[in-house]
């Protein structure tokens, strides 16, 4: 069972994000800011993280550089509120990018690529 790592500072979207992706077969952990999620990722293979980018304290972007850093096998796609081509501009090696206003549907799809292939 691939297992992801949702990472979002706003409730509502873990909790639709891990909804679905539970109903999908996939085991799902939830981290609300960057300590969280160091902190999983020192206990945990996480197969694929979802990276939120604004967040309070310490943003995505900084977290993407300490993922890339110390889990390089762990795969990110950026969900976010900004376009996607902000998005590769602020965290190029993504594996994927997903616009928050792009339906659930897209993320899935995302999701399977990179978790199953490893690609988009």
């Amino acid at each position: 069972m691939k297992k992801i790592l949702v990472v979002d500072d706003e409730k509502n979207i873990r909790d639709m994000y891990t909804s679905l992706l539970v109903s999908e077969g996939f085991k799902v952990i939830e981290a609300s800011n960057a300590s969280e999620t160091n902190e999983i990722l020192k206990k945990e293979a996480i197969d694929l993280v979802l990276l939120d980018i604004k967040m309070p304290d310490i943003d995505g972007e900084t977290l993407s550089e300490v993922i890339q850093m110390f889990h390089k096998n762990t795969k990110v796609i950026v969900s976010s509120v900004y376009h996607p081509e902000e998005q590769k501009r602020m965290i190029s090696w993504a594996h994927d990018y997903y616009d928050k206003s792009q339906g659930i549907e897209v993320l899935l799809k995302k999701i399977k690529g990179v978790v199953e292939n490893g690609t988009n």
